[in-house]
């Protein structure tokens, strides 16, 4: 496991030299560069070495699959449907769909089989997503060098290419995501068991908590300083998080969603939060709600009123501060490392009228 963080080098290659390795000949590889297109030539063929053989008809017919079947799965994983006689199957495509009939023979519901073929795609796609828009600005770079024709450059960023890092990072992020996700489902599955064990009522606390002049802010900066910005929010709120034994739900921009399964632990996280953003002069403040109660847990997500109060909550609170429901007070309540103070009745949107309160930290 991980025997490429700790044994194999990653290989330097220019683009034309992974082109050479698969199999193309000169002649292909000279009008590939000639019309810009060798890295993305390169890619398909580091990335997807099968040839792509089949259509869909086709590959009903060899997998043994419904053609219905497979676009239900083919849509499932994020993509579009193939033109008709468009052969964009492989015959991995083959063993995967019969590996996925030989499961769902007795073992899982179809239905229950396609909502998880949902979440990993959209997981997948955020992920290469990440990927390549972590080396953007060299691909652009390695362009505008070709272009100009300066071949000094282009050595430069040859090395650390989109097509080049894609072949490097394959068989590292292969065993990283294996590892990653036996580690998530150990701890998904403890978290289960712990919500089915503790009393009714208790359930998670749920936070929410977002940048303040977000809005604002993103009419003031150019696309590089936003993207900086939101990588900077996620990247901190994920480290305290995950410090204080919490979980991130999702990131929507200047918006984070956070489980935790004790109130302490929330509460820790919201504090922690408020106190990182209000001591950076080159960040904005942030402003964290809580709430605690029972949520209903679907494919990675929760739902729920104490999901719906937790967001209306973050809106209710200041800038660099954390309020919390009445039911996440009364489990703080008498616990030294925590100040609550009251801030009344206010009528949320969509919820009510409700008493909420302000989390300061304590002498304990």
């Amino acid at each position: 496991m991980l025997s490429f963080i700790f044994g194999r080098r990653p290989t330097r290659q220019t683009v034309r030299e992974v082109l050479e390795a698969s199999g193309l000949s000169p002649e292909e590889i000279d009008a590939a560069e000639g019309d810009g297109t060798d890295e993305l030539l390169a890619i398909d063929q580091v990335v997807l070495p099968d040839a792509l053989e089949y259509d869909i008809d086709e590959l009903a017919e060899t997998s043994g699959l419904q053609v219905d079947e497979i676009r239900g799965y083919w849509r499932a994983l994020g993509f579009a449907d193939p033109a008709e006689g468009e052969r964009v199957f492989s015959k991995i495509d083959v063993e995967i769909l019969q590996s996925v009939s030989a499961f769902q023979d007795g073992l899982t519901d179809p239905l229950l089989s396609l909502q998880m073929t949902r979440v990993l795609g959209a997981s997948m796609a955020r992920f290469a997503t990440a990927v390549v828009e972590a080396g953007e600005a060299r691909s652009t770079g390695r362009h505008e060098a070709i272009i100009e024709g300066d071949a000094d450059v282009v050595a430069e960023y040859e090395a650390s290419s989109l097509a080049v890092r894609s072949g490097n990072l394959l068989p590292f992020l292969t065993e990283v995501m294996e590892y990653a996700f036996r580690r998530h489902l150990r701890a998904a599955a403890r978290r289960r068991i712990t919500l089915a064990t503790v009393a009714e009522g208790d359930g998670l606390t749920v936070g929410f908590a977002d940048m303040v002049r977000f809005t604002k802010l993103s009419q003031q900066l150019d696309d590089h300083g936003l993207a900086r910005l939101v990588t900077q929010f996620g990247e901190i709120t994920n480290e305290i998080v995950a410090t204080n034994g919490g979980r991130i739900i999702k990131m929507i921009g200047d918006e984070a969603m956070f489980t935790a399964e004790v109130p302490e632990q929330a509460a820790q996280i919201g504090l922690e939060l408020a106190a990182v953003f209000r001591e950076r002069e080159d960040l904005p403040g942030v402003r964290v709600g809580l709430a605690s109660g029972p949520v209903l847990a679907r494919d990675g997500d929760v739902y729920g009123p104490v999901v719906n109060l937790a967001s209306r909550l973050v809106e209710a609170s200041r800038t660099d501060s954390v309020v919390v429901s009445q039911a996440t007070r009364d489990h703080l309540v008498g616990d030294p490392a925590f100040r609550l103070r009251s801030l009344g009745m206010k009528h949320l949107r969509h919820i009510g009228t409700v008493r909420f309160y302000r989390l300061s930290q304590g002498t304990g």
